[in-house]
């Protein structure tokens, strides 16, 4: 359900501004050559959990017909060897066109492409990439990125991402338990923590790690990693998320 909820929040037109500060590159490794996000998820004893990678950037200056649109989609299915159950959906109007193609890469990651343009009232216009992954974790979550990245290169050379890693903690985590979860995740990135902590069944902090390059637009060493939980009374489960640059939605 989590995820149909978000599969159609990402093609809302009304989403598009979401990703356009999206961050996630590193500028130094963590500590025995592991993404710095699963370094700090392992800190705390969390094991499993699902990666969500995010990205969103413009890619033209300009308005994009639908028949070019869906060549570049071809193009990027092709290099992403992504197989797909369905034909792509797309649609245009004067104003408006899209591609959207939704499978699974050779690995069994679960990714959705879309592609969508849009003219304004005075001629200009811009045409936008997106891309949402669904990941069990991986060996190599650095070479993951690569490959997305190098698959994207005919649209853009340098794509924004985000990340996040998501899991459950059975019960209620009480207030010093999630404390200690977010000082061994922040130890562990060399995390100095800016803002936030507990507020009983649920708490977030914000921080600055040295393992991520700034957030594009705020101001050096300001936030670009957050830590969040939240319990679930339903399904007696606390659900943890940590994410770079920041957490745009919890649960």
């Amino acid at each position: 359900m989590l995820k149909g909820f978000f599969y159609r929040l990402f093609f809302s037109f009304s989403f598009l501004l979401l990703f356009s500060l999206n961050h996630i590159d590193y500028v130094s490794p963590a500590p025995v050559g592991e993404h710095p996000i699963i370094a700090g998820w392992k800190a705390a004893g969390l094991a499993g959990g699902e990666i969500e990678i995010e990205g969103w950037s413009i890619i033209d200056e300009r308005f994009t017909p639908l028949s070019v649109l869906q060549k570049k989609a071809r193009t990027l299915q092709r290099r992403l060897r992504l197989q797909t159950d369905f034909p792509p959906y797309s649609g245009e109007e004067p104003a408006f066109a899209f591609v959207n193609l939704d499978g699974h890469l050779p690995d069994g990651s679960h990714v959705i492409l879309t592609l969508q343009s849009v003219r304004q009232a005075d001629g200009t216009g811009e045409t936008h990439c997106g891309l949402m992954g669904f990941v069990v974790p991986v060996a190599d979550l650095r070479h993951y990125l690569r490959r997305l990245e190098r698959a994207l290169v005919p649209l853009k050379k340098d794509f924004p991402f985000k990340l996040a890693i998501r899991g459950e903690w059975q019960g209620r985590l009480s207030e010093d338990q999630a404390g200690e979860l977010a000082e061994k995740i922040f130890t562990r990135m060399r995390a100095e923590v800016l803002s936030g902590g507990p507020a009983g069944a649920s708490g977030r902090w914000q921080a600055h790690s040295p393992y991520f390059r700034p957030e594009s637009g705020l101001e050096k060493g300001g936030v670009n990693m957050e830590f969040a939980y939240w319990y679930d009374p339903g399904e007696n489960t606390t659900q943890l998320i940590l994410g770079t640059p920041l957490i745009p939605y919890i649960f």
